[in-house]
């Protein structure tokens, strides 16, 4: 009764679990007594939940095993209505079933490699629904898929798929001895956001009659750079700048200066004895 009561809260709670979008919904249940399944949180990672079933199916408790995929649904789409057959399944009604698992799940579990690993641990042979025999001498694991629904139609593929399943169990299990792994995987978020407009809260603009400029990229510099690039080779470059021009006005009255300076001291006549020293009479009387 406590498992029955933990999957009626799970299934009566799953709307809060919209605020995580990337979830999807996971129903396990069994005509046989599945140990561990306690252990299985009510969220958890893929690869988190990949080795809880792995430990919940080591004892190969059934002869055949259905690994249903159904993709593009979210856990608020399973209930009364949309999927009674399952809701009757996960949630104890059923008195055939023994164990059932209702959990959310981050990601998406690999349903290959658990048909891979019930095929190495139990010797269960892969077969496909469509081509399935009913012959249940041998363990077998059966694929189910069904394909994802639209928003306009989710309710009726959702009934569709949920009575198929109830046919392809008692068609292919007729001995009631199985366990089935409802897979989903989760809607796109474009499609979750895609939202009744009588739902969407659009915010007042108060800068609606305001005028409204729109920043644009300055540009002006790379089509300069293009005019540049196009012209020749003095279009390029400016090889006589205003600095040189002033350097060559300043450099001309320097060098008049030089010139003149230059032409003074050659132009002075000096004889040689103007710098030697007087050796003779004169000098000593000049002393």
């Amino acid at each position: 009764m406590a498992k029955t009561a933990a999957a009626v809260l799970a299934l009566a709670l799953v709307p809060s679990a919209l605020a995580f979008r990337d979830t999807s919904p996971l129903f396990i249940f069994s005509t046989s007594e599945l140990t561990g399944t306690g252990n299985v949180p009510t969220i958890a990672r893929a690869e988190a939940v990949d080795d809880q079933i792995r430990l919940l199916l080591s004892g190969c408790p059934s002869r055949t095993y259905f690994i249903v995929q159904q993709d593009g649904v979210a856990a608020a789409d399973y209930d009364s209505i949309n999927a009674p057959r399952l809701a009757s399944y996960t949630t104890g009604s059923n008195d055939v079933i023994k164990s059932s698992i209702t959990t959310e799940v981050l990601g998406v579990l690999k349903t290959g490699e658990l048909s891979h690993y019930l095929e190495s641990k139990c010797g269960a042979k892969v077969q496909q629904a469509d081509n399935a025999s009913e012959d249940e001498s041998d363990p077998r694991v059966i694929r189910v898929s069904f394909a994802a629904p639209s928003a306009t139609d989710l309710t009726s593929v959702l009934r569709k798929n949920d009575g198929e399943l109830e046919y392809i169990i008692s068609r292919l299990a007729p001995s009631k001895d199985y366990t089935v792994i409802y897979t989903t995987t989760p809607r796109d978020l474009d499609e979750s956001h895609n939202l009744s407009s009588e739902h969407v809260y659009e915010m007042e603009d108060p800068f609606r009659d305001a005028v409204k400029m729109e920043l644009k990229r300055d540009t002006t510099y790379i089509r300069r750079a293009d005019n540049v690039n196009q012209g020749g080779l003095f279009e390029k470059y400016q090889y006589f700048s205003p600095g040189l021009f002033m350097a060559f006005s300043a450099m001309v009255p320097l060098v008049l200066i030089l010139g003149v300076g230059l032409k003074a001291i050659a132009g002075l006549e000096v004889s040689y004895f103007a710098f030697s020293k007087e050796m003779g009479p004169t000098a000593q009387k000049k002393q």
